[in-house]
């Protein structure tokens, strides 16, 4: 196997832990009742010893040159099973332990290949039928070995007479015959080759014994188990590795993101700043980095479906970028599903774009200012610190600005592509990255208007929800942008090591 492929196989497992942990204890419980259930078991057991060299070959001299001992068992073995075994065992004993055929499901026959013996147990709920049961069927076997190989004496017998009387009188092989017949006459009724060496006196309760049935239920699961998961990931087209994303969209993943903490959104601040702060600098590092010395940027951060992380990854960009020198701001476009000011703790009834492009605000009146320290970012309203008679950033540090929404819009209602592009040439005018949460390219078109005002997309890709398929699409329809998708972020991503515990992780 590959790394690459042990990689994926790990992910595989790591991703199905739950199911396979629920699938064991499912199976050790089912197990363990089922034996509780069915009540306690008995065996009892009783041993047989076979002659590898009948008694017959050896009284008429007739022993071959080699015996298979293997095979001497093995005939031995298959005829326990016979029927007519147990119906001999019932007749003895008087049907006292049940019928031919409940003796013949009760009772299991083994060989030891490492010596001549086989041995005869017997299951069942009451230790005294178990041991009764053994010893029936044991000695019935040694009977009934003995009454196949009288039978086949007695006809031995019966050809041996028949070519005496034949033979003229006075011949000499009459004699060699008459010899044999006479063997073959000490052995009539007299010839097994079974002996009974151990008798079952007791039984051991085998079931329920916890231990053996927890183990038992354990394998159980873990089969059923790798095959739930084997078959799951057969059908899974769900996009889970860098690799996949980079093939299918024809551009770089440019970061990475583990999964978040619960409820947790904004991570750039406060506690798990030190976990997460890095990846999204590294981000801004490369998109500022693709745009350098052409002026102001705009990048539209947009994704295939909805809840695969896109203004998360907008928020947690804008903080980063700014923090790294750049005065940002950035724009809720979800006008259909507005959600930015809800990670940056603004009223939603504040004014923003709409406002803005329907001329009943100006954008000093909507932009609201967001400090880049403490443990959560404080919003100031009416764009402190930008427009006219703004003092500009701290050396070495940049600024940060959000613009909401202002409004939830129905889809007949969406902006139109004149406003767009005069707020955002605006937006320009006053900063170096304008950041964009826009909908999901797949669902709306908004994505497809705002790709002619726009230097950069952003696609975010979230681990295990959005499809092969979903991907392609979203490539095809990028494809008549005439801005370039410039990355993709995978977010939600497993950690695996500790690759993100470095430096403070």
């Amino acid at each position: 196997m590959t790394s690459a492929g042990a990689e994926a196989l790990k992910a595989a497992i790591r991703r199905s832990l739950p199911l396979i942990i629920g699938l064991i204890l499912l199976g050790i419980v089912a197990v363990n009742v089922f034996e509780q259930i069915k009540g306690p078991q008995y065996d009892a057991s009783a041993k047989v010893l076979i002659s590898t060299t009948p008694l017959s070959t050896i009284i008429t001299g007739t022993q071959p040159s080699f015996v298979d001992p293997q095979r001497v068992q093995q005939t031995a073995v298959g005829v326990a099973g016979s029927p007519e075994l147990y119906s001999l065992a019932e007749k003895q004993s008087n049907g006292k332990y049940g019928s031919a055929g409940s003796m013949q499901s009760a009772t299991s026959v083994t060989g030891d290949p490492t010596s001549d013996l086989i041995t005869f147990t017997a299951s069942d709920s009451d230790p005294a039928t178990a041991v009764g049961v053994v010893n029936a069927v044991a000695k019935a076997y040694i009977d009934f070995r003995g009454q196949l190989s009288d039978a086949q004496i007695r006809a031995t017998i019966k050809g041996l007479r028949t070519r005496i009387q034949a033979l003229p009188p006075g011949s000499s092989q009459a004699t060699s015959l008459n010899s044999q017949l006479n063997d073959l006459q000490i052995l009539k009724n007299n010839a097994t080759d079974a002996e009974l060496v151990q008798t079952a006196t007791g039984a051991t309760k085998t079931s329920p014994a916890p231990l053996k049935d927890s183990l038992v239920g354990f394998s159980i699961g873990l089969v059923i188990a790798l095959l739930a998961v084997a078959i799951r990931e057969a059908i899974d087209t769900t996009v889970r590795n860098e690799a996949d994303v980079e093939d299918l969209l024809a551009a770089p993943v440019l970061a990475s993101v583990r999964s978040l903490p619960r409820r947790a959104r904004m991570v750039t601040y406060g506690r798990h700043e030190g976990a997460f702060a890095d990846t999204y600098a590294l981000l801004a590092a490369q998109l500022v980095a693709a745009e350098e010395g052409q002026g102001a940027s705009v990048v539209a951060v947009t994704s295939a479906l909805a809840r695969e992380g896109k203004t998360t990854t907008a928020a947690n960009l804008a903080v980063a970028a700014a923090r790294r020198g750049s005065n940002v701001i950035v724009a809720d476009f979800d006008f259909r599903k507005p959600s930015l000011s809800e990670v940056f703790g603004i009223p939603g009834r504040a004014s923003g774009a709409v406002q803005v492009m329907g001329g009943r605000a100006t954008l000093d009146e909507t932009l609201w200012s967001l400090s880049l320290e403490g443990p959560h970012p404080r919003a100031s309203s009416n764009g402190a610190g930008a427009g006219p008679g703004w003092s500009g950033p701290e050396e070495g540090r940049g600024s940060l600005h959000i613009l909401p929404t202002g409004a939830a819009l129905e889809a007949n209602r969406s902006p139109r592509k004149t406003h767009l592009g005069s707020l955002l040439g605006e937006l320009r005018e006053r900063c170096d990255l304008v950041i964009l949460d826009t909908p999901p390219a797949l669902l709306t078109i908004e994505m497809a208007e705002l790709s002619r005002l726009i230097d950069m997309v952003l696609v975010v890709v979230r681990s295990g929800r959005v499809t092969q398929r979903n991907l392609r699409a979203l490539h095809r329809q990028s494809l008549s942008w005439p801005a370039k998708v410039t990355g993709a972020v995978m977010t939600d991503v497993q950690a695996s090591g500790g690759e993100y515990s470095y430096y403070g992780g």
